[in-house]
């Protein structure tokens, strides 16, 4: 007997066995869901068509496995089946958007957009995307409608005016993005959101005034306006974005304003290299605050303008604040930065006015008194004009006799005075220092004074305190010194006191036109100060022309090793060099192959070789 073949079999679809188990759950809850809601009575008509959750989220997590699969037809299907039963699902909306995409069929989204809206559905997403959908589809028609529809379904947001705005900028028509957010200006009011977006189409149609007017209008509003306008202004191009910051500062500055807009002002200024118009923003800004509110205006300006590098402005800022405050440690403070602020700006007279009333502020003999009164006599020191600095300096040991810091003020204080001609002075300040600047600035007084013998002989005394690097150049010297014979050595003194003072150049001139004058035997050392003196005046030329003299005439000195070698370094500098080079090199190592610097020489001949010769 022939079986009977059940309905659903004669009609081709497959039988409830053949159906995969997860299909028939699905159904089965799809099933029960409609037929059994879960408050019949309580629940509003829209909920009722809503699954549980529980099944919406299984069928959501069900049809991301199929497109993590690459199932795309199976997960279209799932999130079909969902949205017929709960078009409101914008979770399966923005799932199916990302199926029909990757298929190039997003326009087959719209009718489950339609559905979801129809539904009463309020996602703003939602209707973004709309929007962005139609534009893409080049509808303008569209476009026009779906905006409208959105200001009527949500007519406090601001969204749909600036989505809309998008959507005409994706379709080439920035001109009806702009009359929309103009319109949107003249319902919703001024809005900074829509003022910046106002001036980003401006821009995009080379309309510049308008675009600058437009972000004028969104500054002073709230902080986060403030810094997208800025951004927009720095990648704006050299011309265009000096226009455009001058015409924003300028806009911020016309009444009516408020101090927000003013400060906004000033900042974009500061930013833009406009710190004139800057500080009288700034002013502007202190006549309409409370003296609390001002000082930290002030304060934020002043710090902004250091991040900047624009040193003036943040010493009128730290100027202005000083005046303002009363309490003693807050004037402390503030003296400290403005003194920092002077030094970076150039004007060490602000600069030691603040540091003499931070020393002046800490009680005599203390800790903090020294650390203070120290760091100002240094910039004193310093300056162009250190005549007056004796006196400071005077009282300064006589307060701290025993201070760290007091040898190397001294003599540096006396290298100073001693460059200006003031001997006098430079000698009395020495008088009674113990230390090894003091004893180096005394040897250089008496080889300034012509006396060799003493000035060598004081040389050789300073060295055990000095620092290496410092000794081993005035071992050098010593030696030099105590072989010369009078008039070599006066001219090695000349050069050696002309480095000392900070006039290199002096003394490598002194050599050019008076080393033939000197004994033949005092030449080779002569030419190497003068080279040394030539290296730090940066007068290349005349270094080179020093080393070569002793590399061709003073072979056998005790100043040839390290001549020859500087030299080779200069000359292999150049391709047009190296051979030369190599020579010099070679001799080096052949005449004084045991000498300190022949290992180097040797390295330096190596990697000549590698380069290869011209």
């Amino acid at each position: 007997m022939i079986p009977s073949v059940p309905p659903s079999r004669r009609a081709g679809r497959p039988s409830t066995r053949e159906l995969r188990p997860a299909t028939l759950l699905r159904r089965f809850l799809l099933v029960l869901a409609v037929s059994f809601p879960l408050h019949p009575v309580a629940a509003p008509l829209a909920a009722q068509s809503r699954p549980d959750p529980r099944i919406e989220n299984r069928m959501l997590r069900e049809a991301s496995a199929r497109e993590a699969r690459g199932e795309l037809g199976q997960a279209e299907t799932i999130l079909r089946e969902l949205l017929a039963l709960h078009p409101g699902s914008s979770a399966a909306v923005i799932a199916l958007e990302r199926i029909l995409r990757a298929d190039d069929r997003v326009a087959d989204l719209l009718p489950a957009l339609d559905a979801f809206l129809a539904d009463g559905g309020a996602s703003g997403r939602i209707r973004a995307l709309q929007l962005a959908i139609v534009a893409e589809l080049a509808d303008a028609g569209a476009v026009q409608n779906a905006v409208q529809a959105w200001i009527r379904a949500d007519p406090e947001s601001i969204e749909p005016w600036l989505e809309g705005a998008k959507a005409w900028r994706a379709l080439d028509d920035p001109g009806r993005g702009a009359e929309l957010l103009e319109a949107g200006l003249a319902e919703r009011g001024e809005h900074s959101i829509l003022l910046i977006d106002l001036g980003d189409l401006r821009a995009e149609s080379g309309r510049m005034d308008e675009a600058a007017a437009s972000w004028a209008r969104a500054l002073g509003r709230d902080r986060a306006s403030r810094g997208a306008v800025f951004r927009r202004v720095e990648r704006l191009e050299n011309e265009e974005r000096d226009a455009a910051a001058r015409r924003i500062v300028a806009a911020l500055a016309v009444e009516p304003t408020t101090v927000a807009r003013l400060d906004a002002g000033a900042e974009l200024a500061l930013r833009e290299g406009f710190e004139d118009d800057a500080l009288i923003l700034v002013e502007r800004v202190l006549k309409e605050l409370e003296e609390g509110e001002a000082r930290g205006f002030l304060t934020a300006f002043a710090r902004r303008a250091e991040e900047l590098n624009r040193e003036r402005s943040a010493l009128r800022a730290w100027t202005l604040l000083r005046e303002a405050v009363e309490d003693p440690a807050d004037a402390r403070a503030t003296d400290e930065r403005l003194a920092e602020a002077a030094l970076a700006a150039g004007d060490s007279a602000t600069a030691l006015e603040a540091m003499a009333r931070i020393t002046a502020s800490h009680p005599p003999g203390s800790g903090e008194r020294l650390r203070a009164w120290t760091n100002e006599l240094r910039i004193r020191v310093a300056s162009p004009n250190p005549e007056g600095v004796l006196g400071g300096l005077t009282a300064y040991r006589a307060e701290f006799p025993e201070s760290p810091d007091l040898d190397g003020l001294s003599s540096t204080l006396a290298s100073r005075l001693l460059g200006l001609g003031l001997r006098d002075e430079a000698m009395e300040v020495l008088d009674g220092i113990e230390g090894p600047g003091a004893a180096l600035e005394r040897a250089f007084l008496l080889l300034e004074g012509g006396a060799l013998p003493e000035g060598t002989m004081a040389l050789q005394a300073a060295l055990p305190d000095l620092d290496p690097a410092a000794a081993t150049e005035i071992l050098a010297l010593t030696l030099s010194l105590s072989e010369l014979t009078p008039p070599g050595g006066a001219l090695v003194a000349e050069v050696a006191i002309a480095r000392h003072r900070g006039r290199p150049g002096d003394g490598a001139r002194a050599v050019r036109m008076r080393a033939d004058g000197v004994p033949a035997s005092d030449r080779a050392a002569v030419l190497a100060m003068g080279a040394r003196a030539a290296d730090e005046a940066g007068l290349g030329a005349d270094a080179t022309a020093f080393r070569r003299r002793i590399v061709a005439e003073h072979g056998d000195s005790r100043e040839f090793p390290e001549a020859a070698l500087s030299l080779a370094r200069t000359l292999a500098a150049e391709p047009e060099g190296r051979a030369e080079a190599v020579r010099v090199l070679e001799e080096l190592i052949v005449r004084w192959p045991q000498s300190p610097v022949a290992p180097g020489a040797r390295v330096e001949l190596a990697r000549i070789r590698e380069a290869g010769l011209p």
